[in-house]
C-alpha cells in the first residue's frame, strides 16, 4: 500500500468544503438580512460589521438570560463585557471606515 494514497483527494476535499462553507456563510447573510432593519442590513457586508453584530447578539442573549432569572457567574460578567468592548470597537471600526 502506498502511503501516499491517504492523501489523494485532499486538496479536492479541501476545495469543495471552502466553496461549500462560502455558501453557506452567504446563505446565513441573506436569510439574516432579511430580519434586520435597514442600517444594519449593510453591517454585513464588511467583516467588522459582522463581528460587530455578532458582539451585540452575544450581549443581548447574556442580558436575556440575567432578566430571565438566571444568575450571571464570574465568566458570564467576563465574556457579556468583552461582547460590549467589542461590539463598541468594531462598530466603530465599522462606521469610521478604518478598519
Amino acid at each position: 500500500m502506498n502511503p501516499l494514497d491517504l492523501y489523494e483527494g485532499k486538496r479536492e476535499f479541501k476545495e469543495k468544503f471552502e466553496k461549500t462553507k462560502e455558501q453557506k456563510i452567504h446563505e446565513i447573510k441573506q436569510t439574516v438580512k432579511k430580519y434586520l432593519p435597514p442600517p444594519a442590513k449593510n453591517m454585513l457586508d464588511t467583516p467588522e460589521g459582522t463581528y460587530a453584530l455578532i458582539a451585540i447578539a452575544i450581549a443581548i442573549f447574556i442580558i436575556f438570560l440575567r432578566i430571565i432569572g438566571m444568575t450571571l457567574r464570574l465568566v458570564s460578567k467576563i465574556v457579556l463585557i468583552g461582547s460590549i468592548l467589542a461590539a463598541i470597537y468594531f462598530s466603530y471600526l465599522y462606521f469610521s471606515h478604518t478598519g
